[in-house]
C-alpha cells in the first residue's frame, strides 16, 4: 500500500512518514475501542530471541473436507493455550521450483507421519509464533492426533525453508490471549466486527474482531523474519522512513561501537557475547560482525524518542559459535544516525 501510495502521488519520505504515522493513530485507536492496547501486541508482532516459531504442515489428501482450512482450524484452536498472544500465518506450499520445494521440505521437515505427496501445493500450512517450548510440545502432541497433520518445521532461527514460507503464507489473525484480530474489507467501518476466514473462534470461546484490512496489514500483520533481497528493500526503507523521514540503504552505513559501550557489554551481558563467540572481539570487530549481519533479517521495535531527537531499531543477530552447531540469537538495538550515515549500538544481549 505505501509503495503504491507514495508512486501515485509523488510523496516525499516525510510526507510517507506522516501517513504512516495517520494509519498508526488510527489502528491504535481502533484496536483499543475492541479492548486490546496496541503497545501489549509488541510479542505477537516482533520476533522475540527467546521464544520458538514453528510451522506446522497438513496433508489437504487426508482431510475429508473441501474447506480443509476450516478442517485445521477446528483440530488447532482448542490446542492454542488461552493467555497465548501470537500471530498465525496460513497458506498452500506454493512454489515454481518443485524439485527446490521438495528438496527443502526433507531437510528442514521433521515427519510424523509417511506422506505420499505429487505437489507442494498438497500441502496447507499454519505458522505460529511466540511459543515457549512448552507451547510447542503440547500443540505438537495434540496435533499428532489429528490425522491431516504430517510433519512441523523448527522456524525459530533463519533458513531456506524460513525464507521460502515468508513469501508464501499470508496474514490469517493476530491472537491476543481471548479475543482475536483479522482485516475486513477496506469499506467496512472499524466498528464493525467480521471473522473473514470463518474459523470458530467463538464456538471455543474467544471473541472474534476485526479492523479495515489496509490497517490490519500494514501494522498487526507479521512478517516472518527473512533476509533482505535484492529488489525487495521495501519494509526497511518504510521502516526507516517512520522512525526519520529520511531512509538511507542500511547497506551504506558504518555501525559504531563506542568503547564505553563495549565494556558496558562485556562486564553487563557476557554469557550471551561468550555464547554466540563474541567475548574475545575488540569494539571494531564487534561492529564489523553487526554490519555483516545487518540484510540478514528486517528491522523492527521502530520507535522515535522525540525528547532525544532519537531514531532506534532493533533487530535479531543470528551467529553461529565455532565450538557449537546451535545458532545463537542476539537482540540488537541501533541507533538511527542518517545525518552521520551511521548505526551506532545502544544494546546487545
Amino acid at each position: 500500500m505505501l509503495q503504491v501510495v507514495t508512486a501515485q502521488f509523488n510523496l516525499t519520505p516525510a510526507q510517507v512518514r506522516e501517513e504512516i504515522k495517520r494509519a498508526h493513530e488510527v489502528t491504535v485507536e481502533a484496536i483499543a475501542a475492541k479492548g486490546i492496547s496496541y503497545r501489549e501486541l509488541r510479542g505477537a508482532l516482533t520476533p522475540q530471541r527467546d521464544r520458538l516459531e514453528r510451522a506446522f504442515l497438513f496433508d489437504t489428501a487426508r482431510i475429508d473436507e473441501g474447506w480443509y482450512g476450516l478442517a485445521v482450524a477446528e483440530a488447532l484452536i482448542p490446542l492454542l493455550p488461552r493467555q497465548l498472544s501470537c500471530s498465525i500465518q496460513l497458506g498452500d506450499l506454493i512454489i515454481k521450483d518443485q524439485d527446490l520445494g521438495f528438496d527443502l521440505l526433507r531437510r528442514y521437515a521433521v515427519a510424523h507421519r509417511d506422506l505420499e505427496l505429487g505437489n507442494t501445493n498438497q500441502i496447507y500450512c499454519i505458522y505460529l509464533n511466540n511459543l515457549t517450548p512448552t507451547m510447542v510440545e503440547s500443540i505438537t502432541a495434540g496435533l499428532q492426533k489429528y490425522e491431516g497433520f504430517f510433519a512441523h518445521v523448527d522456524t525459530s532461527t533463519a533458513s531456506q525453508m524460513k525464507d521460502w514460507l515468508s513469501i508464501t503464507l499470508v496474514d490469517g489473525y493476530l491472537k491476543h490471549r481471548e479475543v482475536v484480530l483479522n482485516g475486513h474489507e477496506d469499506d467496512v467501518p472499524d466498528e464493525e466486527d467480521r471473522n473473514m476466514k470463518g474459523w470458530p473462534w467463538n464456538e471455543n470461546g474467544y471473541a472474534c474482531r476485526s479492523i479495515r484490512d489496509m490497517y490490519f496489514h500494514l501494522l498487526l500483520g507479521y512478517k516472518i523474519e527473512r533476509r533482505v533481497l535484492p529488489e525487495a528493500e521495501g519494509d526497511t526503507h518504510f521502516a526507516l522512513t517512520a522512525i526519520s523521514g529520511r531512509p538511507l540503504p542500511l547497506t551504506d552505513l558504518s555501525v559504531e561501537v563506542e568503547e564505553a559501550k563495549g565494556k558496558y557489554l562485556r562486564e553487563s551481558h557476557p554469557s550471551g557475547l561468550a555464547r554466540a563467540g563474541l567475548i574475545e572481539m575488540s569494539d571494531e570487530e564487534l561492529a564489523a560482525a553487526i554490519k555483516a549481519k545487518i540484510n540478514d533479517s528486517y528491522v523492527y521495535n521502530l520507535r522515535y524518542l522525540e525528547e532525544h531527537d532519537s531514531s532506534l531499531f532493533n533487530l535479531i543477530l543470528e551467529v553461529g559459535n565455532s565450538s557449537k552447531s546451535k545458532l545463537t540469537r542476539l537482540l540488537v538495538s541501533l541507533e538511527y544516525l542518517p545525518e552521520k550515515r551511521i548505526l551506532k549500538l545502544v544494546t546487545l544481549f
